[in-house]
C-alpha cells in the first residue's frame, strides 16, 4: 500500500486543511455543476433556500412531463447528496423529496429556488476543528 498524501478531494467532497490543525469540507464545484445542470447559471441568486410561508401541497400546479420529472428527481438527488456539507438546505431539500412520486411545476419552482441560494453561496462548507468543542460548526469560509 503506498501513502498518496493528504486527501484534498473525494467523491465530490473537497478538503481544505486549516492553520490551526482542523478541516474545511466544502462541494464547491459539484455545487457549480448541479446549478449548471439545471441550466442557471445566469440566473439572479436568492437570499434563503425557501419562500417563507409557503407550503408546498401534493395536488398544486400543473403534473410535470416525464422528462421533467426524470429532471427533477435527478436535481433532488444531487441535492440530497450536497446536503452532507450544507446543512443550511436540509429542511428545503426534504420539502421537496416528499414530492418525488407525482412532482408539479410548483414543486419544480421550489427546487429552483434552492439551487439559486446554492449558487449565491458556492463557498459555504463545515468546519471540523481540532477541540471538540468545535466539531461541526457550519460557516462561511
Amino acid at each position: 500500500m503506498t501513502d498518496l498524501g493528504r486527501l484534498h478531494h473525494f467523491l465530490g467532497l473537497e478538503v481544505q486543511y486549516l492553520p490551526d490543525g482542523g478541516l474545511f469540507l466544502t462541494q464547491q464545484q459539484y455545487a457549480k455543476d448541479i446549478v449548471h445542470r439545471a441550466g442557471l447559471d445566469q440566473c439572479h441568486v436568492s437570499p434563503t433556500p425557501c419562500q417563507s410561508g409557503v407550503k408546498l401541497l401534493k395536488d398544486s400546479g400543473r403534473v410535470l412531463s416525464d422528462s421533467e420529472i426524470s429532471h427533477f428527481r435527478s436535481l433532488v438527488g444531487c441535492l440530497q447528496y450536497l446536503t452532507f456539507t450544507r446543512p443550511d438546505i436540509a429542511y428545503s431539500v426534504n420539502s421537496v423529496c416528499q414530492f418525488m412520486q407525482h412532482p408539479t411545476d410548483q414543486h419544480l419552482s421550489a427546487v429552483h429556488r434552492i439551487l439559486k441560494y446554492v449558487k449565491g453561496t458556492f463557498d459555504c462548507g463545515l468546519t471540523f476543528g481540532r477541540s471538540l468543542s468545535s466539531i461541526g460548526k457550519y460557516s462561511l469560509s
